[in-house]
């Protein structure tokens, strides 16, 4: 685990590459309807599914690891990638709101964020829905129930 378990003031708003969600058995365990500790949040236009894993498994000591996927509406690689960089923006700002819960824990969180909607609604949707998906996600910890 980290050495520093403290919620610094000096936010650093970047994405860097140990936070991201690559690990095929990790992801899927998400998509895997049998389990029980998956957990989901739809707000909107946006979907997150969860779940709590041991640090061990990810690879990296980092808090929390996060994928993102554009949905079947987006057609096109244009507009996949589109959404896809409205998420992690999106994400990258409002990160901390799930950060802070597991810096000083010994397990990890990993997310995947699904967009539902239609590309052209993209940015008012995700702008809108990904920080209260997020701000709901962090209430079920904070009130102990997704432990």
């Amino acid at each position: 685990m980290s050495d520093h378990c403290v919620r610094s003031d000096e936010r650093r708003r970047t994405f860097p590459p140990s936070y991201r969600l690559k690990r095929r058995r990790l992801i899927r365990s998400l998509f895997d309807r049998d389990r029980e500790d998956v957990q989901t949040v739809a707000t909107g236009c946006v979907r997150l599914l969860y779940r709590v894993v041991n640090r061990d498994a990810l690879g990296h000591d980092v808090p929390l690891q996060v994928g993102f996927a554009p949905g079947p509406r987006a057609e096109s690689g244009v507009q996949r990638n589109r959404v896809r960089r409205l998420l992690r923006e999106v994400y990258r700002v409002h990160q901390y709101t799930l950060v802070d819960l597991f810096v000083c824990r010994p397990d990890a969180l990993i997310v995947m964020m699904l967009f539902r909607g239609a590309p052209e609604q993209a940015e008012d949707g995700i702008e809108r829905d990904l920080p209260r998906a997020m701000r709901q996600v962090a209430a079920r910890f904070e009130e102990g129930d997704a432990t």
